[in-house]
């Protein structure tokens, strides 16, 4: 008989202590496997999808136009709100000009994700006692939304930036 048959660990139970190492030892492997790919994961929806750079707030009005919305109005204004964004833009959405249903859309560009995020979070205190209005972030930009509190073309736009990625 072998030193390895003689152990006292494989001679009790059959060698059951073996298999219940091995299938715990499995079971760890497993949980680990898992922690990383919900790791992984979760730091990938912290970066917001969507447009990037110079022509992000027209790619915002095309997802707009894309998705069966019509743009009324739309003004770039000069002072945005937000102190660190670079530009902004105000659409008036609506499903046709001529209803009177309309949402309007304030978009803030940033050049910078950490900038973007503090925006966000002043910007949702600031509007949050309203529940007609809705704060995401979509790429490089801030995006509020505002409408009546049974509007339609409000969350159709939110819909919208959902699909696309917006947090």
């Amino acid at each position: 008989m072998s030193v390895i048959e003689r152990h006292p660990r494989r001679t009790r139970g059959n060698g059951f202590g073996d298999v219940a190492l091995v299938v715990v030892l499995v079971a760890m492997a497993l949980a680990v496997v898992v922690a990383v790919v919900v790791l992984a994961d979760a730091t990938s929806r912290k970066t917001p999808q969507g447009p990037r750079g110079a022509g992000a707030l027209d790619a915002l009005q095309a997802d707009l136009t894309a998705a069966g919305l019509v743009v009324c109005q739309r003004t770039d204004v000069t002072d945005p709100r937000a102190t660190d964004a670079v530009a902004a833009r105000t659409l008036v959405v609506a499903v046709e000009c001529r209803e009177g249903q309309t949402a309007t859309v304030q978009a803030d560009a940033f050049a910078d994700d950490a900038d973007r995020d503090a925006a966000a979070r002043s910007i949702s205190g600031a509007v949050r006692p309203r529940a007609s209005s809705t704060v995401r972030t979509y790429g490089d930009l801030v995006v509020v939304v505002q409408g009546g509190a049974e509007d339609v073309v409000a969350d159709r736009i939110d819909a919208v930036l959902l699909a696309k990625g917006a947090v």
